[in-house]
């Protein structure tokens, strides 16, 4: 029998999950500095507007990581691709998520100003 060998080659899926997951990752950083910096400023009473679309847009970021890991667990389950670019698809989108709710706890701990 002549067996030839398959050469697997990364898959759509896989490569969808690592972009949007480091995408998602940059940005989540990027809103926290945000956020950071309007809660330092707070002196100077920043816009409240300001403040709810930094928020919402950190939690629509948020679920976007858990769709970039959803992306990362179906690359990595096709027998036909390589599993790198879905391992690290799954990993940074997994880092953004725990790092998410983490921010979520924390927030919902900590008192606000007196």
């Amino acid at each position: 029998m002549d067996e030839q060998a398959i050469v697997k080659r990364h898959g759509g899926l896989g490569i969808a999950s690592f972009v949007l997951s480091l995408a998602v990752l940059l940005l989540f950083f990027a809103g926290t500095a945000m956020a950071t910096l309007l809660y330092v400023s707070r002196a100077t009473t920043p816009a409240p507007t300001l403040t709810i679309i930094t928020g919402f847009s950190l939690m629509f970021l948020w679920a976007v990581s858990l769709v970039g890991i959803g992306l990362g667990i179906a690359g990595a389950i096709d027998r036909t691709s390589k599993k790198v670019f879905p391992v690290l698809g799954i990993v940074f989108g997994a880092v953004t998520a725990l790092v998410g709710v983490t921010f979520m706890v924390v927030g919902l701990l900590v008192k606000g100003p007196a």
